[in-house]
């Protein structure tokens, strides 16, 4: 941790504060610099930046899904950024590479099998993985709707209580997400897709490493919102239609996380 303990700060924003930090140091260079499209990535940076700094980039294969985000998150930065700048207005082309991107991501979560046997193993995680990085990218196409996903998923923690540093990384994701809000453009799939497989990740932690009843509702809270909450807030109408749709799509798995942990 690079924040000195005799600071009075709380652990769970020592993430926070250098992805927020970095986020709006990103956006704020590439706006000067007229690259509204590349300023898109700051949440990106920022959860990266918050994600090393907490967990470190350890050089050996890590073994734990967690040790594994922080690398995830600077990768996935890295070559969606890389994408964005070869594929520039071939739509296919970005389609494409992040689909491969995310196939790659939810490879390396899983533990990346190198293999036959292994990864037949942990197919149905990389399935998994993949699809709930998938459905998160298609739905993610603004840094609102990224820190209100890290928000809930940063609750759904508190309540379930896993053991691990899940609290923390939520808080930084939260904070970059924030800190790219004004980036001012819309996310395009290659810019959601670092976030997208970062909170697949941060939200599958938890299920393979204890895998208790409330891991699996904390865990779904926001991708329940992310899929539910556009639906109900249309059906809804109005100003108060985007805030009681989100509020009720990811409230509820919240709030049967909070049942079963006080009667597991």
């Amino acid at each position: 941790m690079f924040w000195p303990a005799a600071w009075p700060l709380p652990p769970i924003w020592r993430g926070a504060l250098p992805a927020l930090a970095a986020a709006l140091a990103w956006v704020a260079l590439l706006r000067l610099l007229n690259r509204r499209d590349l300023a898109a990535f700051g949440a990106a940076l920022g959860l990266a930046v918050g994600w090393a700094l907490t967990l470190g980039l350890p050089l050996a294969s890590p073994r734990q899904l967690a040790e594994r985000l922080p690398l995830l998150a600077l990768a996935g930065f890295a070559a969606a950024l890389l994408l964005t700048l070869l594929a520039a207005g071939r739509a296919w082309g970005i389609a494409l590479g992040a689909a491969l991107l995310l196939a790659a991501g939810a490879w390396w979560l899983a533990g990346a099998p190198m293999a036959a046997v292994d990864v037949r193993r942990v197919l149905v995680a990389i399935l998994a993985l993949g699809a709930l990085s998938a459905l998160a990218c298609l739905e993610l196409r603004s840094p609102s709707r990224a820190a209100v996903a890290f928000a809930l998923m940063l609750a759904a923690v508190w309540i379930a209580r896993p053991a691990g540093p899940w609290s923390v990384l939520a808080a930084a994701g939260a904070a970059a997400a924030l800190g790219g809000l004004p980036a001012g453009a819309p996310w395009s799939v290659a810019a959601a897709s670092p976030v997208a497989l970062a909170l697949a990740g941060l939200a599958a932690g938890p299920v393979l490493a204890r895998g208790a009843a409330f891991d699996w509702t904390a865990g779904a809270a926001p991708f329940a919102a992310l899929s539910l909450g556009p639906a109900l807030a249309a059906r809804i109408g109005g100003r108060a239609g985007p805030a009681i749709g989100w509020t009720v799509a990811g409230g509820l798995p919240l709030l049967i996380t909070w049942l079963l942990a006080r009667n597991p």
